[in-house]
């Protein structure tokens, strides 16, 4: 009978969790925009159909990035080159890929029409991203 009842509570628990998940990757990639509830089930559902369960290896990282909001970009950036397929990456991609297809978020994804001078902003765009880079290899070599 316990068995049972810690099995219900921590499949409840694991639920949460992954929603938390769902909801602090959508906020990364929607720019502090909460995902709606939609996209959060549907995470949910993709997460249960691939059985995306984090390795003990990945997972001080991984609680990490969850918790700390502001360094999943620093993270992401850093594990591109180190680890394309750690599961930080394999989750995230999984949420852009949801929020992508999603009506309501899908002009967020499409490229705009720029003018010439965007390139200037272009590259302080990739410049900040290699300095997020450099940040997030420092952060792995701290946190993982």
């Amino acid at each position: 009978m316990v068995n049972k009842l810690q099995r219900r509570k921590s499949a409840k628990d694991r639920k949460e969790i992954v929603k938390q998940e769902a909801i602090t990757f959508g906020k990364y990639l929607l720019s502090g925009e909460t995902p709606d509830e939609k996209s959060i089930a549907l995470y949910e559902a993709a997460h249960a159909h691939k059985n995306l369960s984090v390795p003990v290896n990945e997972q001080k990282l991984f609680s990490f990035a969850v918790k700390n909001r502001w360094a999943i970009g620093a993270i992401d950036g850093a594990l591109a080159f180190k680890n394309p397929n750690h599961i930080v990456r394999r989750k995230l991609l999984l949420m852009s890929a949801i929020l992508e297809s999603r009506p309501k978020y899908a002009e967020l994804f499409i490229p705009k029409k720029r003018s010439v001078f965007y390139l200037i902003a272009f590259g302080c765009i990739g410049f900040r991203a290699m300095c997020k880079a450099i940040f997030g290899r420092v952060l792995l070599a701290f946190v993982a």
